[in-house]
């Protein structure tokens, strides 16, 4: 009985001598949240290179006892598109004269629209009337080594937006006319994005109601996207 007691004695010794252990409980946890939100705008970039590969400049103009060479004011990836002399009644082939790049994000492409500023202004000398119908007269097609003077081409338009400075050297304002070209116009689209080239070369085609005279035109290329 005693040990049994005394078991029992130390048993209550043990119990009451040792250290109590606290449980705390978990500090409480709070999550916070913050949204963001960007949006990615789509851009259009281009650009223009006149007489943009060796090689460029006129050809045709056979039976007027005349070889055309391109005129002083083009030079490889820059100036003017520059026919030189030719002869009425004759067709001519400018090769390489204008290239455009676009670079896009919008994933619905792009359409690039090309028409002249004015019509064709005559100087030295200045003819009367002092300017001709560029519809008919300048074409555009897309540049390939096999294009002749006589190849299918798309004639060029006048634009019915309003020239930008001297006779359009500073481009064409469409925002009295719907803020974009005439559909006519369209010289090239892409559906897709990317960074795109395409090469364009010209005809003139003279016909003999067209008087003796340096005529010159701006071409303004705009390139709108889907």
């Amino acid at each position: 009985m005693r040990k049994y007691a005394a078991a029992l004695a130390a048993a209550a010794l043990i119990l009451t001598t040792a250290t109590p252990q606290i449980v705390r409980a978990a500090p409480a946890i709070t999550n916070g949240s913050a949204q963001l939100n960007y949006k990615i705008l789509p851009t259009v970039k281009a650009q223009v290179i006149p007489n943009y590969l060796s090689g460029f400049g006129p050809t045709g103009g056979l039976g007027s006892g005349s070889t055309p060479t391109p005129g002083p004011s083009a030079v490889l990836n820059g100036g003017t598109v520059d026919f030189g002399n030719v002869v009425v009644g004759y067709q001519y082939l400018y090769k390489y004269a204008a290239q455009v790049k676009v670079q896009t994000n919008d994933s619905a492409g792009f359409v690039v629209y090309g028409e002249g500023a004015t019509d064709l202004n005559g100087s030295n000398p200045v003819p009367l009337p002092a300017t001709y119908p560029i519809f008919s007269t300048l074409f555009w097609l897309p540049s390939s080594a096999t294009n002749s003077p006589f190849s299918p081409a798309t004639s060029f338009n006048k634009t019915n937006g309003n020239p930008i400075g001297l006779n359009g050297v500073n481009g064409i304002d469409y925002s009295g006319v719907g803020g974009v070209p005439q559909a006519m116009s369209a010289v090239w689209s892409s559906p897709i994005a990317g960074n795109l080239v395409q090469g364009f070369d010209y005809e003139l085609r003279l016909s003999g109601t067209i008087p003796p005279s340096q005529f010159n035109v701006y071409i303004v290329y705009t390139v709108i996207g889907n």
